[in-house]
């Protein structure tokens, strides 16, 4: 992928990842049969195991060969070592797929890839990636909702605005999860999914709304302004002083 992450960047991830997994499982377990979840960019595996407490046995996990293994919060065999600019093929399909904020790590070149990656896997996707402005480490690939949209609109996957509307005013959910989620479905996903989620369907002539509070607007505006190397330092500064933070008050 041409950048290696850091087990302090996980560190950060994770700091925010399970109050997010778990009030999104809370929404998807009532409105969709999940009995397996594919994590593509896992990580270490927080949302997996967030996942597994949830009662979901079959889970797997995707992520580059940086990962340290002795830090997964899943077992060994359920983590793939893969490179997420090429092809992964793990040989079955699961219940629900998801890859979150990964998209834009990777090089624009590399987007049909994903896609095709994540639709290979399983009828349902649950997906985000950061949008222009967003900011973060080494973020070269940021896009608008709609670019990810049309991409899987090529697979038969259609737009499913569920949970976005669910969890807007919840500040326990990150706001990079709370503002870019996307369900992604094809016929067979939407066959199994509930009313709820049905409704949710965006219809293909109407675009996908902006969110996001007055003060994440403001952010993207000024993040936009500045060069991918300035951006990916405050990315990392900011992750330093968080997860040090997080570290004290465990302490």
């Amino acid at each position: 992928m041409g950048h290696e992450y850091s087990t302090r960047f996980f560190d950060y991830i994770e700091t925010g990842a399970r109050a997010s997994a778990q009030r999104f499982i809370r929404e998807l377990q009532s409105q969709l049969p999940i009995s397996s979840v594919l994590d593509v960019g896992c990580g270490r595996g927080a949302w997996l195991d967030e996942w597994q407490v949830a009662g979901v046995a079959g889970i797997a996990g995707v992520d580059g060969a940086y990962v340290d293994t002795d830090t997964l919060r899943i077992p060994a065999e359920a983590f793939h070592a893969a490179d997420l600019t090429g092809p992964v093929d793990l040989g079955r399909r699961f219940d629900l797929v998801q890859c979150l904020e990964v998209g834009e790590h990777l090089p624009p070149g590399a987007a049909p890839r994903l896609v095709d990656n994540l639709t290979a896997h399983g009828d349902c996707v649950l997906f985000s990636a950061a949008q222009p402005g967003q900011g973060g480490e080494f973020h070269v690939n940021e896009q608008p909702l709609e670019h990810w949209r049309a991409l899987f609109k090529t697979k038969g996957y259609a737009a499913h605005d569920f949970l976005r509307p669910r969890v807007a005013n919840d500040r326990s959910v990150e706001p990079w999860y709370r503002y870019n989620a996307v369900l992604y479905l094809n016929e067979a996903g939407i066959a199994r999914a509930s009313e709820d989620i049905r409704a949710s369907r965006v219809a293909d002539m109407t675009p996908l709304p902006a969110c996001g509070d007055l003060r994440w607007r403001l952010r993207r505006r000024l993040v936009r302004l500045l060069p991918v190397p300035a951006v990916t330092w405050l990315a990392q500064t900011n992750a330093k002083l968080k997860t040090r933070q997080a570290h004290d008050a465990k302490d």
